[in-house]
């Protein structure tokens, strides 16, 4: 009854795995960013390979 009158107590198993989940959930955010990164350098080295075949192309025609 006292428990529900004060409301749950956290145990130290509680602020492990709060502490856990924040740890965790900061993991995620550097390895998202990281994705984000290297799709944004794929993105860029094609592009400057696109621009170097275009420009190859076009010496040669020229």
């Amino acid at each position: 009854m006292a428990r529900a009158l004060l409301g749950h107590l956290p145990t130290t198993a509680d602020r492990y795995l709060v502490e856990e989940n924040a740890r965790l959930k900061s993991r995620v955010r550097e390895l998202e960013n990281e994705l984000t990164e290297l799709r944004d350098s794929i993105a860029s080295d094609r592009l400057l390979d696109e621009l170097h075949r275009i420009t190859s192309t076009a010496s040669a025609l020229a």
